[in-house]
């Protein structure tokens, strides 16, 4: 009888035992498609019991398949390929700016003040002329004066940007933290809480993207993460990212304590969006603003060198086209004509000496030639501002060449973390099946156990 209702016991663990593999198994394929669904194996044990007799199996609970290695390189990847999207978008804006499409252009604004200068020698006594000057000098001068407020702008709202994206790193750093004190309660009960788990990557790889993360499970099970070289998250305890500007304008990230206390990781942030809106910010848009500005410097003190020559219809001198700027810094902004001349169209200086006037042209062919000579190191007036915006648009270029690889990179990383972790639909089946028919053995020795059994008792009663 003993070893009878052991035998009915051994069945009935088989057969719990491979209920419970079938549902990890399910519960694999119903997730086959869920974004950070990590793949669970039944972990199932045999049992042993005195003087080496079978106990059968349990059901010991599930496990993650989960390569902290391949997750790494997935989250490594991901902060590449967040910073990398940030730049590109950046200076996408940048190089409408600089170099927007259509006629509106730097360019175009420079050629057409050539061209008024060019009319200017053929007509030097004529006032439409001299206004066409102005108004062509003038446009110039707004044109490029948008244009660097343009890139101002963009620098201010790229600190909004930061801001807003560092808010959206606080709100899933604590999300980390209240799963972490989750899986920890789930963990002394005695879940291994795999779904807590998925959820938690899922958050880390969001945090991955806006800001470059490496987590870190230790022996005791409480998870670590670190972002900007320091660590953001240790189990229940959630620092804050603060974004503001330093002394210097230039933007500055800070990792706040719960006590109070902050860090400064500014230089360790290069991974994200985080990452990649600094660099644009603080780097790229910079180097734009001070070409921008020696490049208007250079102009404005070109043609004022050869205006100031020259005599206006008055018969007087020493009058600059555009306002004289006082240093490079700043020069593009501030770019404009002169205010006298913009009110006295007749002020422009077409004549090399008092007595040419009004049909002298030498000062005007000066000031044509100002557009065929070096203005700076970087040539010409037209030679400049092409510089200027190839310089754009090989920051892009660069830009877009890098976001092509991470996205590369990425999805090689993903495959490889998916081969070990993610779902195969084919192995499922076959792990349904091979479940299934333990179950359906499981229920056959169950079956005739049950038969023995009662073969035994009628023995025993008609004995």
């Amino acid at each position: 009888m003993a070893s009878l209702t052991s035998l009915l016991g051994l069945a009935r663990d088989g057969m719990v035992a491979q209920q419970g593999a079938i549902n990890v198994t399910g519960d694999n394929v119903t997730n086959a498609t869920t974004p950070g669904y990590v793949r669970r194996s039944a972990v199932l044990e045999s049992q042993s019991t005195a003087m080496g007799q079978p106990g059968g199996v349990y059901f010991a609970g599930i496990a993650r398949s989960f390569d902290q290695f391949a997750e790494q390189r997935v989250l490594d990847e991901s902060g590449k390929q967040g910073a990398a999207n940030a730049r590109s978008q950046a200076l996408t804006q940048t190089e409408s700016l600089v170099a927007p499409t259509g006629a509106d252009t730097i360019a175009t604004k420079v050629n057409a003040m050539m061209d008024a200068f060019n009319e200017l020698v053929g007509y030097p006594g004529e006032l439409t002329v001299r206004k066409d000057v102005v108004a062509k000098a003038a446009d110039l001068a707004a044109t490029i004066a948008a244009t660097a407020k343009g890139v101002t702008s963009q620098r201010a709202d790229l600190v909004q940007q930061a801001q807003g994206v560092a808010d959206e790193v606080n709100q899933r750093l604590a999300q980390i933290g209240t799963l972490n004190g989750q899986i920890a309660q789930a963990q002394a009960a005695g879940d291994p809480a795999a779904g807590l788990r998925d959820q938690r990557d899922v958050v880390v790889s969001q945090v991955a993207d806006r800001l470059g993360a490496r987590g870190i499970t230790g022996s005791d099970g409480n998870y670590v993460l670190f972002g900007g070289g320091t660590a953001l998250v240790d189990g229940t305890t959630v620092s804050k990212l603060s974004v503001d500007l330093d002394t210097s304008g230039a933007l500055r990230i800070q990792v706040v304590r719960p006590g109070g206390s902050q860090t400064d990781v500014t230089t360790n942030v290069v991974s994200g969006s985080l990452g990649g809106i600094r660099e644009a910010r603080d780097q790229d848009l910079p180097q734009v603003s001070q070409q921008l500005d020696q490049y208007a410097y250079d102009l404005s003190n070109a043609v004022n060198a050869a205006h100031t020559a020259g005599y206006g219809l008055d018969g007087v001198s020493g009058r600059p086209l555009f306002v004289t700027p006082t240093a490079v810094a700043g020069a593009a902004a501030s770019m404009a004509v002169d205010p006298g001349v913009a009110a006295d169209p007749s002020k422009v200086a077409a004549s090399s000496t008092a007595t040419d006037v009004p049909g002298g042209n030498q000062n005007a062919l000066a000031l044509l030639h100002v557009g065929q000579n070096p203005i700076g190191a970087s040539g010409t007036p037209a030679e400049g501002i092409a510089a200027l915006t190839s310089s754009v648009g090989v920051k892009k270029s660069a830009a877009d060449g890098e976001v092509q690889l991470r996205q590369s990179t990425v999805a090689q990383v993903k495959a490889l973390r998916d081969s070990a972790s993610g779902v195969s639909i084919d192995e499922e089946m076959v792990d349904l099946t091979r479940f299934q028919r333990a179950f359906q053995a499981s229920v056959q020795v169950m079956q005739t156990a049950d038969q023995l059994m009662q073969s035994l008792l009628q023995m025993v009663q008609t004995g």
